[in-house]
């Protein structure tokens, strides 16, 4: 125990004293820069807009349908025009169906 109290006043005597005695104030100058930088960049950047992910789910959606409207082209009519070849939901069931059912 003596041991670790004699190296940590040795190495309290080397920080403070003699040519390196600058190295405490050196290190909270840069503590200070630091800490001055990250407060400037925390409040550059803007506060969110919804409290919780549901929030932003929902407007992301409300927003989907504005722009939706906006254009006038809705989603499905805009994947029936880009690939007119899809099948509706309704063919592909009815398909499915009577594959299975043709036994």
């Amino acid at each position: 125990m003596v041991e670790y109290i004699v190296v940590l006043v040795f190495g309290v005597m080397v920080m403070t004293v003699g040519p390196g005695g600058d190295v405490l104030l050196d290190f909270l100058g840069v503590l200070n820069d630091n800490y001055q930088g990250y407060s400037y960049a925390t409040s550059l950047s803007t506060l969110p807009d919804h409290d919780n992910l549901a929030l932003y789910a929902v407007d992301t959606l409300d927003m989907e349908g504005e722009i939706a409207n906006l254009s006038n082209i809705s989603i499905t009519g805009a994947l029936s025009e880009a690939v007119p070849g899809l099948p509706t939901a309704e063919e592909v069931i009815a398909e499915g169906l009577e594959n299975v059912l043709s036994f």
